[in-house]
């Protein structure tokens, strides 16, 4: 029962992300799965709220995923970690599903759920800034980061990672991959002091 629920979250994820949520029937999703399109109101009780379910998984996925880079990380090496958070983004956004739907939904929200998309949305930033927050404090214990105070560096990030967003939306890999380099290599120079202890 329950892994026919999840596989009903799987398929629906990724039609969601293809097509977007107005152009994903049910039938679609059910026929995806190989089963009759009553049986997903065994699990779900109406496209809204598999929608919600869906949304739901995908942004404890992404908190997941960055808590746990965040407990790999060397505490003491400020500027490798967070070169490793924008790797971990670029990563996620090059290689996982809930990419796709977490494009659509941020450039195109359907309407009935432009609200709680802004809530996922915030609720993420706001674990990916205590995140920078950490690993800025201990860069200016070090004198590694220079010139910037916390808000500065909490947005400049999340300005770089929202730019790679949209590129990653427009280019090939070949390109993307040039792109994101570059803009690390000049955003590196900007917030790092050869200074650092």
């Amino acid at each position: 029962m329950n892994d026919n629920k999840q596989l009903i979250k799987t398929v629906a994820l990724d039609l969601f992300g293809q097509k977007g949520y107005e152009d994903t029937s049910l039938a679609e999703i059910a026929r995806e799965v190989g089963i009759k399109k009553p049986s997903i109101y065994n699990h779900f009780t109406s496209k809204e709220d598999l929608f919600v379910e869906v949304l739901k998984d995908l942004i404890v996925s992404e908190v997941t995923a960055y808590r746990m880079a965040q407990e790999e990380m060397n505490p003491s090496e400020p500027v490798e970690n967070i070169r490793y958070l924008f790797d971990l983004f670029c990563r996620r956004l090059m290689t996982t599903k809930e990419s796709l739907l977490w494009k659509r939904v941020t450039f195109f929200p359907p309407e009935p759920f432009r609200d709680l998309i802004q809530e996922h949305f915030i609720h993420f930033e706001e674990v990916t800034s205590e995140i920078l927050v950490t690993i800025y404090e201990k860069g200016i214990s070090q004198k590694r980061f220079h010139g910037i105070t916390v808000d500065e560096f909490v947005a400049s990030f999340l300005c770089l990672v929202d730019g790679v967003f949209l590129e990653h939306h427009y280019y090939t890999q070949e390109i993307f991959q040039k792109r994101i380099e570059s803009a690390w290599k000049v955003y590196e120079r900007g917030i790092v002091s050869d200074k650092g202890v």
